[in-house]
């Protein structure tokens, strides 16, 4: 008896095994199925925010939120133009990461100055100036961007380098501060 269901079953995990997908997931092109999956990933990152928020308020700051809420809709953008066969426009894609990166970066200025106004002290002054810094980086990149809507691809593509390059920088720079010291330069490491 127990050798007739576990005959059964195989036949039937073979079955499903071999049971092709549905035929849209088949048809569609990987540029398409790719966005999809980037968008299914920013929306399950922003559930995941929002979730620790309604667990404990206010333990994941807005302006991350806001930045998850962005991804969001650079995804969806990109699943758009991915479903309408629109990959050219790529470069949309990036001006509007570039704009994402502008407000945020002008909102944690903004953010931390109005917080050092209430309560003296609660950034370094050299921490103010900083974020000043890199929101003006940032709105020069995002006009950098701009500029090159109508330049050819090469140097989007430099633009859009740069524009990593910059990230890479922040999170560095951010990487370095949450880093504890342990008797050690964490830099150095």
């Amino acid at each position: 008896m127990h050798t007739e269901i576990l005959i059964a079953v195989v036949c039937l995990l073979g079955q499903i095994t071999q049971t092709p997908a549905p035929s849209q997931t088949i048809s569609e092109s990987v540029e398409v199925r790719y966005a999809r999956a980037q968008m299914q990933l920013a929306e399950a990152n922003l559930n995941r925010v929002e979730q620790s928020n309604k667990r404990l308020a206010r333990s994941v700051p807005s302006s991350v939120v806001g930045e998850y809420q962005h991804d969001v809709q650079v995804a969806q953008t990109r699943l758009k133009q991915a479903t309408a066969g629109r990959v050219a426009s790529e470069f949309q894609v990036w001006l509007q990461r570039a704009e994402a990166e502008r407000r945020t970066a002008e909102t944690t200025w903004k953010n931390a100055t109005a917080a050092n106004g209430s309560v003296p002290g609660t950034f370094e002054p050299l921490d103010i100036e900083r974020f000043r810094l890199r929101a003006e980086v940032a709105r020069l990149q995002f006009e950098r961007g701009q500029t090159l809507v109508d330049s050819g691809r090469e140097a989007q593509l430099q633009w859009e380098i740069d524009m990593l390059d910059n990230q890479v920088q922040r999170l560095k720079q951010e990487s370095d501060q949450s880093t504890p010291f342990i008797g050690f330069p964490s830099w150095r490491w």
